[in-house]
């Protein structure tokens, strides 16, 4: 087909040496730039805008022709960088093989992922440029994998804390000679036990109709979604393209991740975090509710909220929330 067609002349191309890379790299760059520009001054015109107006808010002397030869230019550096870089995603592609997709759609998403590489490279960095795509190939075939790959469409950033389980169950296994128990696996990874049972029963491919979703709640708890006893079972929905409990069960870990990140908190400042996002309620208050509320001025406020942010940003805090970003920005 026309996907394999591509796949093989493309594996023909020459590699790319570093030097190559970082010019090839820089025009792509000034492509990525041009368009932004282009987008800036359609939403201040309110239309798309014509190629003179264009190049003069790049550049005040700069002539049509010339906006013309460098966007040419920067599309063939683009076509040169992934074309060189094909039998990266063929290489990767590879490796996940038999998990829901063809080869052929795997290997399509990874150009995908290498697309996105090549807009988003910096070759002012220093790395190499296949480092850097591998990773956005990855991404893009590990995401076609969670929402085409399955009947039941899994959030990706629980795809993703699948896939972080099972490879510490296999360093585990390396580790021990055997089968890790559920504690010794809490103990490696940064999963709850609840959160490793969810993990493993959406993670099979072939479940029960009948199997009760539930959240990482207690036991018999089924987080307000639908069923005769409070509970939702796959049966439920399969025929409701509205319904979609993974979603539903991973909003309430979110929740429960949230509240355990911000319990790190001393009690002031998890007091004014909570206020300030509304997250008791619902209902955000501003600096001087807040100030009002505690007896200090709107600028303490500021400070606790600052001071706090800060904390929660550190990666040994936030490590649990952080694969959540992707489907909740």
């Amino acid at each position: 087909d026309s996907i394999r067609s591509y796949i093989k002349t493309m594996c023909n191309h020459e590699l790319l040496n570093k030097n190559e890379e970082i010019i090839l790299g820089r025009e792509v760059q000034v492509l990525i730039q041009y368009e932004a520009t282009r987008e800036q001054l359609e939403a201040e015109l309110l239309r798309p805008p014509t190629y003179q107006e264009w190049a003069t808010k790049i550049q005040p002397d700069m002539m049509v022709p010339d906006l013309k030869k460098q966007i040419r230019r920067s599309l063939r550096a683009k076509a040169a960088l992934t074309e060189s870089n094909i039998r990266l995603v063929v290489s990767i592609a590879k490796r996940y093989q038999h998990r829901g997709l063809s080869f052929q759609d795997l290997a399509q998403e990874g150009i995908l992922g290498l697309t996105r590489a090549c807009e988003k490279f910096d070759p002012e960095r220093g790395f190499r440029f296949s480092t850097y795509a591998s990773w956005w190939i990855k991404q893009s075939i590990m995401r076609a994998i969670a929402d085409q790959g399955r009947t039941i469409r899994l959030p990706v950033h629980i795809h993703d804390q699948i896939n972080a389980l099972r490879k510490v169950e296999r360093e585990l296994k390396a580790e021990l000679g055997r089968d890790a128990r559920l504690e010794e696996i809490t103990e490696k990874s940064t999963l709850t036990a609840e959160k490793i049972e969810f993990l493993n029963r959406v993670s099979q491919q072939d479940v029960s109709m009948e199997q009760e979703l539930r959240t990482s709640k207690s036991k018999g708890s089924s987080a307000g979604l639908g069923g005769p006893d409070g509970g939702l079972t796959l049966g439920d929905v399969m025929g409701d393209p509205e319904a979609q409990p993974a979603e539903e069960a991973s909003y309430q870990m979110l929740k429960d991740d949230i509240s355990r990140l911000i319990c790190t908190l001393n009690s002031r400042e998890q007091a004014v975090i909570r206020m300030r996002f509304g997250l008791d309620d619902g209902k955000a208050k501003t600096l001087e509710e807040i100030g009002r509320r505690f007896s200090v001025t709107r600028e303490r406020i500021r400070q606790i909220e600052s001071r706090a942010l800060h904390k929660l940003r550190q990666p040994y805090r936030n490590h649990a929330v952080k694969c959540y970003v992707k489907d909740y920005s």
